[in-house]
């Protein structure tokens, strides 16, 4: 590790064991394939504290220090979130085009999946100086098989003050429980 390296890191947001973890351990072992293995990693994740709602899924973002996440547009067939915050500003900063966020990515759509029922994809639409934005895409008449989504059982989150502060998106939960109620009245 070079001396700017350790102090990017010791100096970050992430602290010296995240970045290490996640900048520098994990590229090396992965290779060229990081951001596609990141990518499912990232589901795995997902699959490991699945929760049943946007805002839920905005405090999980926070609470696993993944950075601040906000849903920008929605509509029936995709969502376009916003990952932004100290830590991601600060790993662009370090890397900018090479700072994968397969991770982020992959459980984003996961979880996306799970709330919605329909297979899920996801990947970097723009890049910013401090933030990335995400766009989610899905087929609404496509269901998740049951080898890409299993039944989930959603988690219950304990949140903080500082948690309740990043739920920036109340109106999309709204909406997508709608979407998932009206659907559950069809089948």
């Amino acid at each position: 590790m070079s001396q700017k390296l350790y102090d990017e890191l010791i100096n970050s947001p992430q602290g010296l064991v995240n970045g290490t973890l996640r900048d520098v351990i994990l590229p090396a072992i992965l290779g060229k394939e990081t951001d596609e293995m990141l990518y499912w990693i990232g589901k795995d994740l997902a699959r490991q504290y699945p929760v049943a709602s946007p805002a839920e899924l905005i405090t999980l973002t926070h609470q696993l220090g993944l950075g601040e996440l906000t849903l920008e547009k929605h509509s029936p067939t995709s969502q376009l979130w916003r990952l932004g915050g100290p830590i991601v500003a600060g790993r662009i900063k370090k890397d900018d085009e090479e700072t994968s966020f397969g991770l982020e990515c992959g459980f984003l759509a996961q979880e996306i999946e799970f709330q919605l029922g329909t297979v899920v994809e996801a990947k970097i639409n723009d890049r910013h100086h401090d933030a990335v934005n995400i766009l989610l895409e899905n087929d609404p008449q496509t269901d998740s098989n049951s080898e890409r989504a299993e039944l989930a059982t959603f988690i219950h989150l304990q949140t903080t003050s500082a948690d309740n502060d990043q739920v920036q998106s109340p109106k999309a939960g709204r909406h997508l429980r709608k979407r998932r109620s009206r659907r559950e009245k069809q089948d």
